[in-house]
């Protein structure tokens, strides 16, 4: 896992926002037990569906919030560029 800062620097913060729309979840993946009539085992099975569903939005959620930080950076770097030293 490559980790990369995010600044006041639009290729930092688009760079990180390439890293994040790399994580894929399969959405149509799921658990199916088609002969065990065990309870444990019929729980598993829907728990795992649902942090799959969890998951999947999860993914949906980070990918949408980490579009912004590119337009965040580039209005830290117009303020950074404003700085007199």
């Amino acid at each position: 896992m490559i980790i990369v800062k995010v600044a006041s620097s639009t290729s930092a913060a688009q760079s990180a926002v390439s890293g994040v729309k790399s994580v894929s979840v399969n959405r149509s993946e799921q658990v199916s037990l088609e002969k065990s009539n065990i309870l444990s085992m019929e729980s598993g099975e829907k728990i795992n569906n649902q942090l799959l569903k969890n998951l999947v939005n999860l993914v949906d959620c980070v990918q949408t919030q980490s579009q912004k930080f590119p337009k965040i950076a580039k209005l830290m770097e117009l303020q950074d560029n404003q700085i007199k030293y």
